[in-house]
Order: structure tokens, then C-alpha cells, then sequence
């Protein structure tokens, strides 16, 4: 058999299974699912945004990941299987030609068809329209329309990234061609569509009728309450007034599954991470050296144990959840906490009596956040280096990381990624971030297209070692620690639910509540 009719059979014998509830963890239950129902979801942040072509903020993908869908899916074992796409062929190694489901709507009523695959790449790409996932699928040559429901994608170079992307919401999503203003009013071809908003209180969403999977959704509504804090968020769910809710600390989270014996706990893959982010286009952190010293001043470790009690590892720029990753950080450069080197470093860059590197940026809503970047402070200041903490909302934090608008450090916590690339796209000089924060590593940036471009799983994986080696050697970026991003918890009278490793909820379309 070709690999190209291999592929073509495997998505197809997908597709068949796809049209119908997937029966697994507890949805294999006796019970028969019941229709109808209201999901209360208790949500830690607003979304920043729903068009999922411009988002940056985590805080949206919850609410992306019901609304929108894509030609590709991961399943609950994190595998690609179809959803918008029945199945692909792939005729040479930089050919895609997806072949689309028929009678898709969008909850708009307007048909779904390979214009809209085509707009939503097109706009992608468009500098203008300052997408981030521009620089995730750098290698798209053209989007074409063959038919009304075949759609070619031709690429520059061989891609291990490409189908990972497509894969994973928001990044894979599709909107509607010539539908406006989906920021703020998301039209999708998801399970539920968007039915109000009030900012600080609560999202709801309503079934959608015309979706493709048979029987799907079961609930009626979800709807999303926002708390602003873990224990407001932990006591909701005690009194039940929600049904499933997600914590950030899993020294809370473990405490409180201990003591309520009904509720399904699900405790998250390592994937998020925490960086510090270097504007090196300017003095001090233009000089390597000043990288350095604030990279060996640093004790992940000490940082580890006190913030998460443990309940993470020090780690690379890759958490080892990542597609194209590794695990662990081996002899990584400059990552000894060794203060006496630092000063050194720092006398010999010219500050012998020390550095007052500014303010330290990070995000207010997150203690965990706040309280690494308190340790990090008396850290470096037995070291000579001395920071201000200033904590701030997420959205002007996140537009001053995008456009290089801050001093010198700043820490935007990572998320899951469908790939290993999506983080080293980060810090890429041709790219959008990696331009802001003064990334100018040509040979860096070879690197990371190489790994890219390498198919082989081993092989790109030595490569991404060899990315991380280097970037721990520059001090590009001073990486702290990865851990589970969220530790998701629900009610057992909640059926037929999945939690991702990619910490998004795209597995309430099978779940149901019997109370």
C-alpha cells in the first residue's frame, strides 16, 4: 500500500468513527447519555478576544475550542484524527489536498465550503492582519481551491510542525470568508455558538443544532462563571453552584480532591512554562555576559520546591509534553546557580558594583506568577542584580511583550503547544515576538527551520537539543521551571468528559450531566 493511500484510509476510517459520540473514560458508563442539561464551568480568566486568527491569551482558547473547529483534531489520546477534513492525500512530501465534509454550516447559517479554508489561511498570512500563527505556518507556499470541497495546501519545505498546527484550536481554526467583527461576535462551525457575554461575570453558549457530529452535543447551554481568585473559584465548586472547574496551584488542587471524594479529578501533563523574556535591544542585555550572570543568579531548583512545592522540574525552553521535544535539561549552560560567577560576569561586562536592570514584568492574576518572580528577585539580589516588580493586567502585558515595548524583563508563562516550534518561534528574529525582544541569531534561526523541516522524531529531537543548548548559552531566554498548567477537577455527575493535555475543553461537546 503507498503512504499516500495509507494516509488517505487511516483518516477515513476515522472519519467513520468521528460522526458518532466517543465512548471513552467515563462516557463508557452504563447509563445512557441524557440530552438537555446546563454545564457551569468555573473559569479562572475572561477571554482576550475570540477571533482565533489574532488571540495571543490562553484566557481564549476555552471558549475558541467549542465555538470554532478545524480540518483536523486531536483525540483524547492527543492523536490527529479528521473533523472538518474526511481525509488527505499527500502526494509528495510538500502536498496536502484535504478532502472536506459536505453539509457543514457555520452558526451563522452560511455554508462551509474550501473558500473558507482558503480566507482563513490567506488572512493568516497576510502581514497585515498581525496574526502570530503567521510565523506557525511559514512554510505555506499557497492555499488553493481545487473544488467546493477539496482544498490544496503546498508548501515551501518539508513541515513535522504542519499538521500539529492545523490540529490544535485555535490554531487550526476556521472562520467564516467575509464575516466581520468575530472578536467580539464568533462565528464558527463548532459544537455551541455564542449566545452573551458580561465581562467579570459569565459566557454562555448554546447548543448548536446544526453540528456535524450525529447526536452531538448533548447539553443544551454552557456557561462559564468568572472567578478572580482560587478560593472564591474552590468554593463554588464546594457548593456546587459549578459543575468542573481547572486550578493553577496543585498544592490547593491535591488538598481539595483529597477532602471531596465526588469529584473526578484529572491532574495535567507537564506542559506549561516559565520564562523570563530578555529585551536584549538595548544596554544591559544586549552583552551576553549580563544574560549570563542573571541566568547563574538564578536557582530554579530553590524556585521549584517553594513555589510548587515540587510539583514540576526545572526545565528546558521545550517541556517534555511537546511534540518534537525531550525530556529533561542535561548539562544545560549557565543553568549552575552560582552567584559568585555571576558577579564576576557582571564586573567583567563593566558593573563591578552591581546592576539596577528596571522593572520585572509579569502577570498580576497569576500569585504562582507573582510569587516565582518575588523568589527570583532576592535571588539576584544576592548576586548585585536588582529588580522592581511590577505586576500587571494580562492584556497591556501582552500587547508590551508582542510590540518589545518594555525595558528589559518581562515573564509571559507558556501554554501547551501543538509543537516544539510553536515555542521556539518565540524567539526566532524573523518573527513577531522574536523581532520585539531583539532576537538576531541567524544561525540560531537555521536551526530552528532545520528541526522544522526534519521528519524524523529522533533526529529532530537531537536537533531541538542542540536549539536549547545554544539559547541556554546566550541567555537568550532564562527558563525557570515547567509544570502542569491546570489541574482539572469536575462533579461525577458529570459524564462523558476528556481532559487534554492541551488544556483546552473541546471534549464538552460529549459531555453530559445527570444530577
Amino acid at each position: 500500500m503507498s503512504r499516500r493511500n495509507a494516509l488517505r484510509l487511516w483518516l477515513m476510517g476515522g472519519a467513520a468513527l468521528a460522526g458518532a459520540p466517543l465512548l471513552t473514560g467515563q462516557s463508557l458508563a452504563a447509563e445512557t447519555p441524557v440530552a438537555g442539561g446546563v454545564l457551569n464551568i468555573g473559569a479562572d480568566a475572561d477571554p482576550i478576544g475570540l477571533d482565533p486568527t489574532t488571540i495571543t491569551a490562553f484566557s481564549s482558547f476555552d471558549f475558541t475550542s467549542l465555538l470554532y473547529t478545524g480540518l483536523l483534531r486531536w483525540n483524547a489520546q492527543m492523536k490527529i484524527e479528521p473533523d472538518l477534513a474526511l481525509s488527505y492525500d499527500k502526494p509528495d512530501d510538500k502536498t496536502y489536498v484535504f478532502k472536506l465534509r459536505d453539509g457543514v454550516k457555520f452558526h451563522n447559517g452560511q455554508d462551509f465550503s474550501a473558500e473558507d479554508v482558503k480566507y482563513t489561511f490567506d488572512r493568516i498570512m497576510d502581514p497585515a492582519t498581525a496574526s502570530r500563527l503567521r510565523a506557525d505556518y511559514a512554510s505555506v507556499k499557497a492555499v488553493t481551491v481545487v473544488d467546493r470541497l477539496t482544498v490544496k495546501f503546498e508548501l515551501s519545505n518539508t513541515d513535522a510542525a504542519f499538521l500539529n498546527y492545523l490540529a490544535t484550536n485555535p490554531s487550526g481554526a476556521i472562520v467564516p470568508k467575509g464575516v466581520a467583527d468575530i472578536n467580539t461576535k464568533p462565528v464558527g462551525t463548532g459544537p455551541f455558538s455564542f449566545e452573551s457575554y458580561q465581562p467579570n461575570q459569565q459566557f454562555t453558549l448554546a447548543a448548536n443544532p446544526n453540528y456535524y457530529e450525529k447526536g452531538l452535543p448533548y447539553l443544551s447551554k454552557v456557561v462559564f462563571k468568572f472567578y478572580k481568585d482560587q478560593s472564591t473559584l474552590t468554593s463554588a465548586l464546594r457548593s456546587k453552584a459549578i459543575d468542573m472547574t481547572w486550578l493553577k496551584d496543585p498544592k490547593v488542587a491535591a488538598v481539595l480532591v483529597k477532602t471531596s471524594p465526588d469529584l473526578v479529578s484529572a491532574p495535567g501533563q507537564t506542559s506549561r512554562t516559565f520564562p523570563i523574556w530578555l529585551n536584549m535591544k538595548a544596554k544591559p542585555l544586549n552583552d551576553v555576559k549580563v544574560r549570563r550572570a542573571l541566568s547563574l543568579a538564578t536557582d530554579r531548583k530553590a524556585c521549584l520546591q517553594t513555589v510548587l512545592g515540587g510539583a514540576g522540574k526545572v526545565g528546558a525552553m521545550i517541556p517534555e509534553s511537546q511534540v518534537g521535544g525531550y525530556d529533561g535539561v542535561g548539562d544545560l549552560p549557565y543553568y549552575k546557580h552560582d552567584p559568585a560567577e555571576a558577579k564576576k560576569l557582571l564586573a567583567e561586562a563593566g558593573y563591578p558594583n552591581g546592576i539596577d536592570l528596571g522593572d520585572y514584568i509579569v502577570v498580576a492574576a497569576n500569585p504562582l506568577d507573582v510569587a516565582c518572580a518575588q523568589i527570583l528577585q532576592q535571588q539576584w539580589r544576592a548576586a548585585g542584580i536588582t529588580v522592581k516588580l511590577v505586576p500587571m493586567e494580562t492584556a497591556p502585558l501582552l500587547s508590551m511583550w508582542a510590540s518589545g515595548n518594555w525595558a528589559t524583563l518581562l515573564s509571559v508563562a507558556l501554554s501547551w503547544t501543538p509543537d516544539a516550534d510553536a515555542i521556539l518561534q518565540y524567539i526566532k528574529s524573523d518573527t513577531k515576538f522574536g523581532a520585539a525582544m531583539g532576537a538576531s541569531d541567524k544561525t540560531l534561526d537555521k536551526m530552528i527551520m532545520d528541526a522544522r523541516a526534519d521528519t524524523n522524531l529522533d533526529s529532530r529531537a537531537a536537533k531541538n537539543q542542540e536549539i536549547q543548548r545554544r539559547i541556554a548559552d546566550n541567555a537568550y531566554v532564562i527558563q525557570i521551571y515547567q509544570y502542569p498548567l491546570r489541574w482539572e477537577m469536575w462533579w461525577n455527575y458529570t459524564h462523558g468528559y476528556e481532559a487534554l493535555a492541551a488544556n483546552i475543553r473541546s471534549f464538552v461537546r460529549t459531555t453530559w450531566v445527570k444530577k
